[in-house]
């Protein structure tokens, strides 16, 4: 999602369905492969304005930040939220991000008035350096979630 980001692509739809794990090895997590896969949404930004606006499609509403939700208004950022949610659908094993709401209006109005995915739903609880990085891809104002580049350092540092 780095190289995406840095190549000025967004990919609208990042999910866990969307990711694929390669040569997993628990021992040493660097010689595992990850690759973001479905570019079926993706939008090239626009240089002036580094976001995309876009209307009229079908919507991932629960991997979707309060600015897409509200204007369709695509950055970083909101690639940025998606990774939290899918940050939390790996932690949960899986969990359909939130599977207590049926409608996805509800989510909408849910994660628009402020609400976000908890992590007692993580089964066995979150270390608390990863849990405070998976909370700020969640920040209201765009501006206030890291950028990829951010979230590799501070999770390096996590890791080590």
């Amino acid at each position: 999602m780095e190289h995406l980001a840095e190549t000025g692509v967004v990919h609208r739809d990042l999910a866990a369905r969307n990711v694929l794990l390669f040569g997993f090895d628990k021992e040493d997590v660097r010689k595992t492969s990850v690759k973001v896969t479905d570019y079926g949404l993706a939008a090239e930004l626009d240089r002036r304005t580094h976001a995309t606006v876009a209307a009229g499609q079908s919507r991932p509403v629960r991997y979707m930040p309060p600015e897409s939700l509200q204007r369709g208004r695509y950055s970083e950022k909101s690639d940025v939220w998606s990774f939290g949610v899918t940050c939390w659908e790996i932690l949960t094993s899986g969990k359909i991000p939130y599977y207590q709401m049926t409608e996805d209006e509800r989510v909408i109005v849910y994660v628009c008035g402020g609400g976000r995915l908890k992590g007692e739903e993580i089964e066995g609880g979150c270390e608390e350096g990863l849990w405070g990085e998976v909370e700020s891809c969640w920040r209201t104002r765009e501006g206030d979630r890291p950028r990829f580049s951010e979230l590799v350092v501070a999770l390096g540092r996590i890791r080590e």
